[in-house]
């Protein structure tokens, strides 16, 4: 049996096993999908046990997608511009980081705001040699101008029940969009507060189910049709 696991801390939150277990029985796989919640110390004998052939694979959450890309021998493509690895799997018996997240595009401008204003500073630095577009480090909680078009918030941020907004949108016109990646809890004070001010907003249901997708085939080469992925985001919302 193959075993395929989601890694991160916390992981309890995680829909990952509910989204990969639907689509290992839809195409009758001889497999399993678990959360397992680890410390960083515990990364390098994960990789080891896909060494050994013990687990197939594993997708990568919150606080480890950078830490795994010194543990990985190929770090894919489409993890290389981000530096950041959601999806670790074998290919040619090498151990292969990649992410799945989704496209790469080319806005005008990116402004990052991060709880560790050097952390946004490292992301400006590494972004430099992206010549069409000009990033800005902003402090936390800034206010963005009517003009921001995007407004995406990727952090964990909003998880907590007593935690609000996480910047003040009161200037946003309601022809931009805000974007929440996370789905659990499904309305985060974020979005709350976009519904409020009625500004287009979506939590991260779709991207959740988009990447897992794009890990399965990865994992089992096996394409996902998007009646799978819309039976399994009725299945995730139906006791929103």
């Amino acid at each position: 049996m193959d075993k395929l696991f989601v890694i991160g801390n916390p992981i309890k939150h995680s829909k990952s096993p509910i989204i990969h277990n639907y689509w290992i029985k839809k195409y009758s796989l001889d497999a399993t999908y678990q959360q397992k919640q680890l410390e960083i110390s515990d990364l390098p004998g994960m990789i080891e046990k896909i060494k050994r052939g013990s687990i197939k694979g594993f997708n990568v959450t919150v606080p480890f997608k950078k830490e795994i890309l010194k543990f990985v021998d190929v770090i894919d493509y489409t993890a290389k511009d981000s530096m950041a690895i959601n999806t670790v799997f074998v290919k040619n018996k090498k151990i292969i980081g990649a992410n799945t997240d989704g496209i790469k595009l080319n806005p005008n401008l990116i402004q990052i705001s991060n709880r560790t204003e050097s952390a946004a500073v490292e992301l400006k630095n590494h972004f430099s040699s992206f010549k069409s577009t000009k990033f800005e480090v902003k402090h936390w909680g800034f206010q963005p101008k009517r003009n921001i078009d995007l407004i995406i918030n990727t952090s964990s941020y909003g998880m907590k029940e007593n935690e609000n907004a996480c910047l003040n949108i009161d200037l946003i016109s309601n022809k931009s969009f805000i974007y929440d990646i996370i789905y659990n809890p499904s309305k985060t004070g974020l979005l709350k507060l976009a519904d409020k001010k009625g500004i287009n907003c979506s939590n991260g249901m779709y991207m959740l189910i988009r990447q897992a997708a794009e890990s399965f085939k990865r994992w089992f080469n096996i394409n996902i049709s998007t009646q799978d992925i819309l039976d399994v985001k009725k299945i995730l919302t139906k006791d929103d």
